[in-house]
């Protein structure tokens, strides 16, 4: 899984630096790739938008963590924040398993389109 995930990762990289059009130049990773493939090509292997999986729920994730700092740092290096957040480490303990793989390429404004995305697909 972790290879394939790899694999998308690069095709996502190569799609993005070859785009042509010089308006993008400048633009974050968002403005090329929606919440919602972001949403497929990085979380939905253990997470669903509105039910519990693998792993949480995503819709209203931010709400749940003391902060968007916080939730953010998460998503890049879940280990770290672990050690160190006592929510963080509940989160690992309820879910008895590996923790979560770290995301260090996700820029807030991708996360904020994935979270996004799970709230209004957790709406519909």
């Amino acid at each position: 899984m972790t290879m394939m995930r790899l694999f998308l990762a690069c095709i996502l990289l190569v799609l993005i630096g070859c785009n042509d059009n010089d308006s993008h130049a400048t633009n974050t990773t968002t403005t090329a790739v929606t919440g919602e493939q972001l949403f497929k090509i990085n979380c939905a292997q253990c997470h669903k938008p509105a039910t519990d999986f693998a792993a949480p729920a995503l819709a209203g994730v931010q709400s749940r963590w003391a902060s968007k700092d916080l939730l953010y740092r998460f998503v890049r290096n879940p280990e770290e924040v672990i050690r160190k957040d006592k929510y963080a480490y509940e989160l690992f303990i309820k879910w008895r398993q590996a923790p979560m793989q770290a995301f260090p390429y996700l820029s807030d404004a991708d996360m904020d389109a994935i979270f996004k995305y799970a709230n209004e697909a957790a709406a519909k």
